[in-house]
């Protein structure tokens, strides 16, 4: 998967939605149109609790879609205070059918609560490194270079990094100086390791610049408007929406993101 998970930015839009499906409702039930029922709010309502029933819904739809550790708490704060405002609406006007909308919510948060702790969602929001979707685009670039003066050969880079493969034995976190030459232009660029992979197809080491390199971002500029994109990054028919679907629908999978 190449974009941000369906999952995420479904949830997201029921509830920056679920305003207007609560007037819509509301509405229906009190036997009048949108804009009486929306006239009775805006005017009879108290103003916190408009506020709790209008804007907080949107405003927890919006820390779904940023994907932080910071918008995931203020995500479930936003459903503590749904909750207790409805608990508060009910027990100033108690009857079955307030009953029963208070015990709707009670259930929509604790599927949603459900859902954010489990440890593949979660862990998007407190793991950047997770969010696949933010990485800067990567390009092929087979080429020559040295790593701390040893032979090795570039096999995609980035604007933050690139993949190289060498006889040396690097170690995750250990400093590297890159030097390579294309087009004429020299490039030298200092980094840190930051994985190795020993897979055969496969084997070599990623490595994480230690700053942006004004050279490089060109390079990478260069290589776009060639279309040397990595095939694996770019939006394939099973990213779409409607493939996203029928996997939920018909296999079950696609709730939890995966990359």
């Amino acid at each position: 998967m190449k974009r941000k998970p369906w999952a995420i930015i479904v949830l997201s839009l029921l509830h920056i939605l679920a305003p207007f499906g609560s007037l819509l409702f509301n509405a229906h039930r009190a036997g009048r149109s949108i804009s009486e029922h929306w006239y009775f709010w805006a005017h009879f309502l108290p103003k916190q609790l408009l506020f709790i029933y209008v804007v907080v819904p949107i405003i927890a739809g919006i820390m779904i879609f940023i994907c932080r550790r910071w918008s995931y708490w203020v995500y479930l704060a936003c459903l503590a205070l749904v909750f207790f405002s409805n608990l508060y609406s009910f027990s100033t006007n108690m009857n079955w059918m307030n009953f029963g909308a208070l015990i709707a919510v009670l259930v929509v948060d604790l599927l949603a609560v459900a859902y954010f702790v489990v440890p593949a969602v979660r862990q998007v929001y407190f793991d950047p490194r997770i969010r696949w979707w933010e990485a800067a685009p990567r390009f092929v670039f087979k080429h020559q270079a040295t790593v701390n003066d040893a032979e090795g050969e570039i096999n995609n880079i980035s604007r933050g990094g690139l993949f190289i493969r060498t006889k040396l034995n690097l170690e995750e976190g250990q400093q590297v100086s890159l030097e390579w030459s294309y087009e004429d232009i020299p490039y030298q660029v200092p980094g840190k390791v930051v994985y190795k992979s020993n897979r055969a197809a496969s084997e070599g080491y990623g490595v994480q610049f230690a700053e942006e390199n004004k050279a490089v971002k060109k390079l990478c500029q260069l290589l776009d408007s060639r279309g040397q994109m990595v095939p694996e990054r770019l939006p394939s028919p099973e990213d779409s929406f409607g493939a996203w679907l029928k996997k939920l629908i018909i296999k079950r999978e696609g709730l939890f993101p995966k990359k």
